[in-house]
């Protein structure tokens, strides 16, 4: 992947790196008159920060609500316990509401006590929105990586997981993976995820794809 990911604005379709999106999003989507206030955050794979999203929670919800979130966009494969903590891995509640924490703060995500999938959310500071149907709103997220086959170089559809241990190349597009020494038991789908090619997961809902139609920021 690349050192630097671009990503998209889910509410007015701007493309901007991960910096520029955090800019973009308090200067343009900041519905100063509405009266939910929300805590802004960015939350990034915590070994590959190539992998983003940007989120807002209203201040009087919990981390319980983060938790289901990047279950369902990242992360849920077979129902693994997870858990939050800050530095030094001192544990928290989820029950904790985001108005508890102040910016500059990061809090620490881990998914599966085996093969584990670790986030780091860090908390950038109050926004304020109309009210929505759902607690978390997906703000942005990175554009999914491209990657090419290690045996053909052309687009990977699947991750061996085995080699994704051993090897730096173990992305393989469908008709190699049909051949492929591992066994194609061992195939996962590419993902937009930093659990990509772990445990069982197979990716998210429809629901988080990002839709081209949204109209391009002016």
């Amino acid at each position: 992947m690349a050192e630097k990911s671009n990503g998209d604005c889910y509410i007015c379709g701007a493309n901007l790196g991960k910096t520029a999106m955090k800019s973009h999003i308090i200067k343009n989507h900041n519905a100063e008159k509405e009266k939910q206030e929300c805590c802004l955050l960015k939350v990034e794979g915590a070994y590959d920060k190539n992998y983003w999203l940007y989120i807002d929670v209203p201040l009087d919800k919990t981390l319980s609500a983060i938790d289901g979130f990047l279950r369902k966009i990242w992360l849920e494969c077979c129902g693994h316990l997870s858990e939050f903590y800050i530095n030094n891995h001192i544990e928290i509640r989820p029950e904790m509401k985001l108005a508890s924490f102040k910016a500059g703060e990061k809090i620490f995500h881990a998914y599966d006590f085996g093969s584990t999938t670790e986030s780091v959310i860090t908390v950038i500071g109050n926004i304020t929105r109309k009210r929505q149907k759902n607690v978390v709103r997906l703000l942005a997220r990175n554009t999914p990586p491209v990657f090419t086959c290690a045996e053909c170089g052309k687009e990977a559809d699947c991750i061996c997981s085995i080699c994704s241990c051993e090897s730096n190349e173990p992305f393989y597009c469908m008709e190699c993976g049909e051949n492929h020494e591992c066994g194609e038991d061992m195939l996962l789908p590419v993902t937009n995820s930093p659990r990509m090619g772990e445990c069982g997961y197979t990716g998210e809902y429809d629901t988080f794809m990002f839709d081209p139609s949204v109209k391009k920021h002016e």
